[in-house]
């Protein structure tokens, strides 16, 4: 069944690499997408992959398996969930989103534009429909600007990530300092260091 607009996309990333591939059409996966929650079927990261066809509008998801990772990221009902408010949250806003568990150092997350004239009402910057919402670096790239804490962005920018910082907390998904786009889920008190070794406080 196609993904609905309101469903985020998702799929596994095995390793710690500083690229973000493109969203893969998936196939030979049982089951489907329902509205707002993400499909499960079970396969390796690796199975993903050479599983994966072209990428094309209105892909389904791909399901997500780290049950041998770490548990920044984890395909369970809860997150399912809290990913698919998310998702109907910002469609409303006419915002898309995009969730990637990069096994195992938690979730990739980018933002797009689908229809501009509603997405100015939350976040700044060119807005053109299609596009990704301007966080100053790429998703999925850890590079020089991509840290939480970066400086010297643009007052957008800037804007434009503390606006996902705080949509994401409000969904039990904390920022990882190493990027504004990193996220690990909430499980109990702590947030566990991510893979790339950045040092995080309890909490």
């Amino acid at each position: 069944m196609p993904a609905t607009a309101a469903s985020p996309q998702t799929r596994p990333r095995s390793g710690h690499s500083g690229s973000f591939a493109p969203w893969p059409r998936v196939v030979g996966c049982a089951g489907g997408i329902a509205a707002l929650t993400l499909a499960a079927c079970a396969h390796n990261p690796q199975a993903g992959a050479s599983n994966a066809g072209p990428t094309g509008s209105g892909s389904p998801a791909v399901a997500i398996n780290t049950a041998q990772d770490r548990a920044l990221c984890r395909d369970e009902p809860a997150t399912r969930a809290e990913l698919g408010r998310a998702a109907h949250a910002l469609l409303a806003q006419g915002l898309a989103l995009q969730a990637t568990c990069l096994a195992p150092g938690g979730w990739v997350v980018q933002v797009l534009v689908v229809d501009g004239m509603k997405a100015r009402q939350v976040v700044r910057g060119p807005l053109a429909d299609g596009q990704a919402v301007d966080m100053g670096t790429p998703s999925g790239r850890f590079q020089a600007g991509a840290a939480a804490t970066a400086t010297g962005h643009s007052p957008d920018v800037v804007h434009n990530r503390q606006w996902l910082r705080a949509l994401m907390a409000h969904h039990q998904f904390d920022n990882l300092p190493d990027a504004w786009w990193h996220f690990a889920q909430r499980h109990g008190d702590t947030i566990l260091e991510p893979a790339g070794g950045a040092d995080l406080a309890a909490r």
